[in-house]
């Protein structure tokens, strides 16, 4: 049934496991014909950009490509190798993981005490003893986190809420703990995950290695905007034999694309020119579709980038001892999507949810 967050909200705050207790207030009961197996559900729709996913995923398979799923969670260090120079400017726009610290929280005779008013009765040295090793074991990483309330429930014999409520009002370590950084940061291209991938693959797959992954990547972006999301998909490919060349990067943009009707193709240097690929081979995509001309866009002409090739730098290979030439295509899945379904906002076509 429907409820009042606001109501609910005000009597969280005065005692939030009452509140939480009450929930089951608000579940109605349902009737014979809205009962399983009676009730039914009817077919959905799907999102654009897992649709376009899904049709990518395809496509690589049809050029001969296996699938494959890299590191999300990239070290700061991996970025130096691969990005050379330029892992200052890469690391500027890269999100940082961070972690609670493991405070180390000791049993006064006092916490004792307190601990025994909340639960309405004085906690025997046993359970005294128990406390304190769960609390050790947290803080040497032996008791998770998620696990902590759960452990001090069963050895005091008490309701999980009940021990949150003592964990919040006796523990005032939990509540002052502050994220720390560490080096390891979220993936802001696939390349990151490529290299580190190939180098436990080039010395027991047989050449030519062909995979692909479709997946997300992270992006420090100033703002949001129409163009720009800080969450984005990647279709990324790669290919790792004795001999890749840039023709090897046509051919695939020319044998994945056509399968999205575009017709023609155009290859131009790209300026940006990353430390990551041999130098001369970094190439953007430009591709011909006939459903662009005339339309609202900015791609009225029937033209428009959607992708970028190159052959990875010996220098940064060679930092993971891989000793074969690889060819790396990638495109943006948003911006393919947002051709497909005649978007001219990723924000919209990515959350429709939140636009009003």
């Amino acid at each position: 049934m429907k409820f009042d967050p606001s109501l609910i909200k005000e009597a969280a705050k005065e005692d939030f496991d009452r509140a939480w207790q009450q929930g089951r207030d608000y579940l109605g009961r349902p009737s014979m014909n809205e009962r399983y197996p009676r009730n039914s559900y009817s077919f959905g729709s799907v999102h654009p950009i897992f649709d376009t996913i899904q049709k990518l995923r395809e496509a690589y398979v049809r050029l001969g490509f296996s699938e494959a799923m890299n590191p999300v969670i990239v070290d700061a260090a991996d970025v130096y190798r691969q990005f050379g120079s330029e892992a200052l400017a890469v690391l500027d726009r890269c999100f940082y993981l961070a972690g609670l610290p493991r405070p180390d929280i000791g049993m006064s005779e006092d916490r004792v005490s307190q601990v025994s008013a909340l639960l309405g009765r004085q906690l025997s040295e046993e359970e005294v003893q128990a406390l304190r090793q769960i609390l050790h074991g947290y803080k040497k990483g032996k008791v998770e986190g998620d696990d902590l309330v759960g452990e001090i429930a069963a050895a005091l014999g008490a309701h999980d809420a009940l021990i949150s409520t003592v964990l919040e009002k006796v523990f005032p370590e939990f509540r002052e703990l502050k994220a720390e950084a560490t080096s390891r940061t979220l993936r802001s291209h696939m390349t990151s995950g490529w290299f580190i991938s190939l180098s436990h693959l080039h010395h027991r797959r047989r050449l030519p290695v062909k995979l692909f992954s479709v997946d997300r990547c992270f992006r420090r972006e100033q703002a949001e905007d129409a163009a720009r999301l800080m969450s984005y998909y990647s279709a990324s490919c790669v290919i790792m034999d004795e001999e890749v060349s840039v023709e090897d990067g046509k051919a695939v943009a020319d044998g994945l694309l056509s399968q999205f009707g575009f017709e023609k193709f155009q290859f131009r240097p790209d300026e940006k020119r990353s430390k990551y690929y041999t130098p001369g081979t970094q190439i953007e995509v430009f591709a011909y579709h006939p459903g662009l001309v005339g339309s609202a866009t900015k791609y009225s002409s029937g033209w428009v980038e959607v992708a970028t090739f190159g052959i990875y730098s010996p220098t940064a290979l060679s930092q993971y001892d891989i000793p074969y030439p690889v060819m790396n295509l990638g495109l943006g899945v948003e911006r393919l999507a947002m051709i497909l379904h005649n978007s001219q906002d990723l924000r919209a076509l990515s959350y429709p949810q939140f636009q009003t």
